[in-house]
């Protein structure tokens, strides 16, 4: 094989990520989870029934109980002092109004009863009561809520055919008790029946006053906290200078309806803002026509008014005229004579005494405005040039152009101030919103109290009532158990299932062990190149032995007994390697040992031997060779005594040209020193540099990487490793530590991973066991 096809297109150790890889545990899939449910079935299985049996044995053991009811039908009679001629109707036209309880609103005499009834007033007086008959209950066990929750007084669900009664109409309460013995139900509803029939008027009257003065004393409380939240309101507004800050309309009462403070800042924002985008509309208007005016005159503002003052002075009118005149006449004589005569001469004296008069008259009317014009000279003559009214319609764009911009810094500001508002209103819509909630609260309550101080009244004046026990006390075939046997059943179930789920879940997590491949595969990078089912058969093998003098052994005949299943897993395996180039030279090893690397080794050179390639199979593991007694062939002299330099090396081909067998065996020998020094040797080396000249590929059966040092020096000399793990038997953590201890130097020699003891359905090579058993007859020469 040419080193070419021994080339591995693996990327280099420097850009490598590390060979172990373990997958986060908040990267859990559900399928991973259904995955190990599966694996762990059995044993949660087991565990939710032992559960469920167990839950019901407990149930019927402890928690069962008795549970028993009776009917009492309440009969109205006439109170004490009351008019003659009042009937039942007529008192029930009083009331109209619902008595709201702590158990929701119900209608009717009955139902005021079952909540009187339900009190504690009535009820811990018989709890009591209870406690003294029954001197075996401990009160500490046997609390008075733990009494309360067995009891139950309710008005009774009657039926006419198919159709429930109202309740409201309805005179009968039904009474039911649980407990754990029928003694105490029967003790405890005869106790009641007789609190019962001493329930007198006087008794109901003083309980309705004692409600009826404690709803009065709750009436003022409320009124009193009503005033105070008002008061807190008004303060709150008065501090923070609003009225309702809130964008919510108040549904305390008329009084606040309306706008609230954020709605009028809102609406005061929006005018502002409009009138400040009119303003500047009119603010570019007025910059255009000032800049068109500017460019006509050119003057600036202060120039062009001292200019309208020029023009309005009659003084200087005057000398301008005057100088007009001048300058005509002297223009006249310069046509007719030169310029030195003395006519020409004194024109001239005349138009500068009046310029001089006129530039005077000019610094007197822009004395005001000397800061701004420099030379009030330049303007002289300048309003005859241009119309007085262009002038004055530039200084009043002027003015107008310097209020339109005060204007627009006054609206700005006001915005500003109003977006300022705004940001304070909002945070106080919230504390206010608050106090507002509680005011209406406050006052719900009060309309609530009021009703049930109304109801209490009318109370006063309807009926009484008396009692008549309907049920038979002393039958006790009547009475009911609980749980019942099919809501116990679900319950068990129930917890049967959860139970297995969690523990198998555990187990499965707990489980440090490798039990499918694509546990693996999410731990490394590495490629799985081979899956080896398991098998409880193996080939018979036939050896021929050849004394040189060194030992080997050559593989005559191959007798298949092993599954098709194992057979062809080796010849995928082989495929693989081929695929990548199949290195002149493979070490087989493991983690810690006894994960089947030497079966491994063994089946892999037969594989290759069968497909034609010369192979040579050495037992490196000189601590605990194994080959040997996986072929069934003695361990005579072998690879230690050649690196102890007892025998010398072979003279391979020479040795090998007349031998027709293509997988030969070197057993490890005996071995006297320590292999790590053999395996350090340089014999070593050129032991295994002799041999990849000779065989298509060297298999080397290698010690575990963590229970031996030697298999770091074996996989270091080697081109290429294959790292078996056994599922079932490697766990996590020594396959973690092999590939840690594989990343600091030999990480580019694990080619990939092959996992042994895979579960395969042997029925898929159905079609392979028909041929293997033909073919038994003869058995197979390699």
């Amino acid at each position: 094989m040419s080193s070419e096809n021994n080339h591995l297109s693996l990327p280099s150790e420097a850009s490598r990520p590390s060979l172990w890889q373990p997958q986060p545990i908040d990267k859990v899939t559900i399928d991973q989870v259904l995955r190990g449910l599966k694996r762990r079935s059995a044993v949660g299985i087991l565990a939710g029934a032992l559960v469920s049996i167990g839950f019901l044995g407990y149930s019927y053991l402890f928690l069962r109980s008795y549970r028993h009811s009776v009917l009492v039908q309440v009969e109205p009679i006439q109170s004490s002092g009351a008019r003659l001629g009042t009937t039942l109707e007529s008192v029930h036209r009083l009331a109209l109004i619902s008595l709201p309880l702590l158990s929701g609103e119900t209608k009717g005499d009955v139902a005021t009863l079952v909540q009187v009834l339900n009190s504690d007033i009535v009820l811990r007086p018989i709890y009591e009561k209870f406690l003294v008959e029954n001197p075996d209950l401990d009160p500490k066990q046997y609390s008075y809520q733990s009494f309360i929750g067995s009891l139950k007084i309710q008005p009774a669900k009657l039926t006419s055919g198919n159709r429930l009664l109202d309740q409201s109409s309805q005179k009968i309460i039904e009474i039911q008790f649980s407990a754990r013995e029928r003694e105490k139900i029967e003790s405890l509803l005869g106790i009641l029946v007789e609190e019962l029939k001493r329930f007198s008027e006087k008794e109901k009257q003083n309980q309705i006053a004692d409600n009826l003065r404690y709803v009065n004393q709750e009436i003022q409380k409320t009124l009193s906290q009503i005033d105070d939240l008002e008061d807190q309101l008004n303060q709150f507004r008065f501090q923070n200078r609003v009225v309702r800050p809130d964008l919510v309309a108040s549904q305390l009462n008329s009084v606040n309806s309306g706008s609230s403070d954020l709605e009028t800042y809102l609406s005061l924002l929006d005018n502002l803002i409009s009138a400040r985008n009119e303003n500047r509309v009119k603010l570019e208007s007025a910059q255009a026509t000032f800049k068109s005016l500017e460019g006509q005159l050119r003057l600036s503002p202060a120039e062009a008014l001292a200019a309208a003052n020029l023009a309005a002075s009659q003084n200087y009118q005057e000398l301008l005229t005057k100088l007009t005149e001048t300058e005509t006449r002297l223009a006249g004589e310069q046509a007719k004579v030169n310029e030195n005569s003395p006519t020409v001469q004194a024109l001239q004296e005349e138009k500068r005494l009046l310029l001089e008069q006129a530039r005077q008259e000019a610094r007197q009317i822009t004395i005001r405005n000397q800061d701004q014009v420099r030379q009030p000279e330049t303007l002289i003559g300048y309003q005859s040039a241009v119309s007085g009214s262009l002038i004055e319609k530039y200084i009043e764009t002027r003015i107008e152009l310097e209020a339109l911009r005060r204007a627009d810094a006054e609206l700005s500001n006001q915005i500003q101030t109003t977006e300022a508002e705004i940001s304070r209103v909002i945070r106080l819509a919230n504390p206010y919103r608050k106090m507002e909630q509680r005011f209406a609260a406050a006052q719900e309550a009060l309309r609530l109290l009021l009703q049930t101080r109304q109801s209490l009244q009318l109370q006063i004046a309807q009926r009484d009532f008396t009692w008549r026990v309907l049920s038979d006390i002393d039958n006790k075939e009547e009475y009911q158990v609980t749980p019942r046997l099919l809501r116990a059943l679900v319950i068990a179930l129930m917890l049967g299932g959860v139970s297995g789920l969690l523990l198998a879940l555990i187990l499965d997590w707990l489980d440090d062990r490798f039990l499918e491949v694509e546990q693996i595969r999410q731990q490394t990078p590495l490629p799985i190149l081979g899956e080896i089912p398991l098998t409880k058969t193996f080939d018979q093998l036939a050896f021929s032995r050849l004394e040189t003098p060194l030992t080997l052994w050559g593989l005559q005949h191959r007798l298949p007994s092993a599954t098709p299943a194992f057979r062809e897993s080796f010849y995928f395996l082989l495929t693989q390697l081929e695929s990548l180039g199949l290195p002149r030279s493979l070490a087989i090893t493991g983690t810690v040992g006894k994960e089947g690397q030497t079966t491994l080794a063994i089946y892999l050179a037969v594989a290759a031997a069968a497909m034609g390639k010369r192979v040579l199979l050495v037992d490196a593991n000189l601590r605990q060779p194994s080959i040997h007694q996986g072929l069934g062939i003695p361990n005579v002299a072998g690879l230690g005594e050649l690196l102890q330099g007892e025998m010398p090396f072979p003279h391979w081909f020479s040795l090998l040209a007349n031998r027709a067998e293509r997988l030969w065996v070197l057993t490890a020998g005996q071995v006297q020193q320590e292999p790590m020094i053999l395996l350090s040797s340089a014999r070593w080396f050129d032991f295994l540099e002799g041999a990849k000249d000779t065989f298509d590929c060297v298999i080397l059966d290698v010690p575990p990487i963590l229970a031996a040092a030697e298999a770091h020096r074996v996989l270091a000399a080697v081109e290429r490793a294959l790292l078996v793990v056994r599922l079932k038997k490697t766990r996590r953590e020594a396959f973690a530590q092999a590939l840690q201890a594989c990343d600091l130097s030999l990480q580019q020699k694990l080619l990939g991973i092959v996992v042994n003891g895979v579960a395969v359905n042997h029925r898929d090579f159905r079609g392979y066991q028909n041929s293997a058993a033909e073919s038994a007859v003869a058995p197979l020469s390699i």
